[in-house]
């Protein structure tokens, strides 16, 4: 969520334009998923808002990559924003796609994913422009890594091998987009 606050203002955008930005971001990939998943509890479609059954964590996740597709689409074809904005929408579509896919046979941490992404992202603009913000943004992302994974494990949501297994693919596929793409 951070990366969301800064990115605008390291790109040099006026602050009307990054609030229009934070705000399309977080509708688009925030607040319409969110309705949609509590539309699916609502419907009974899903049990509950956990979601531990791998068969019910399917259609939200191709929910949330059809969503961040459609974003990342947007960003890129209709708004122009600069490549790197579409090169980090572009890595988060691909993190939930990866995810949707493993979890039609297997259960993995989506949590993992998630926090292990954005220090992939956060390590590739490192070491691609090192702007010394990102160097306490880096370090408290591998902090928050091992507190996800922790209490992933600690709640019994996963074994230690959905969350390793979640923290490796989020960052690897996080990380090299960045590196590629930008």
């Amino acid at each position: 969520m951070g990366l969301i606050f800064l990115l605008p203002y390291a790109l040099n955008m006026s602050d009307e334009i990054a609030w229009r930005f934070i705000s399309m971001v977080f509708m688009t990939t925030f607040l319409i998923p969110l309705m949609g998943i509590l539309l699916l509890k609502f419907t009974r479609n899903i049990s509950n808002l956990n979601m531990e059954d791998k068969k019910e964590r399917i259609f939200p996740f191709l929910f949330n990559a059809i969503f961040y597709g459609a974003t990342t689409y947007l960003f890129w074809e209709k708004f122009r924003f600069p490549n790197l904005v579409t090169a980090i929408l572009l890595s988060i579509t691909l993190s939930i796609v990866i995810l949707t896919v493993i979890t039609i046979w297997w259960k993995i941490s989506a949590h993992a994913i998630a926090i292990a992404g954005a220090t992939g992202i956060y390590l590739a603009l490192l070491l691609q422009s090192e702007p010394s913000n990102f160097y306490y943004a880096v370090a408290a992302c591998f902090l928050l890594c091992g507190l996800v994974g922790s209490a992933r494990l600690q709640l019994a949501a996963h074994d230690s091998k959905q969350v390793w297994y979640g923290l490796l693919i989020g960052f690897f596929v996080n990380f090299l987009t960045i590196l590629i793409l930008n």
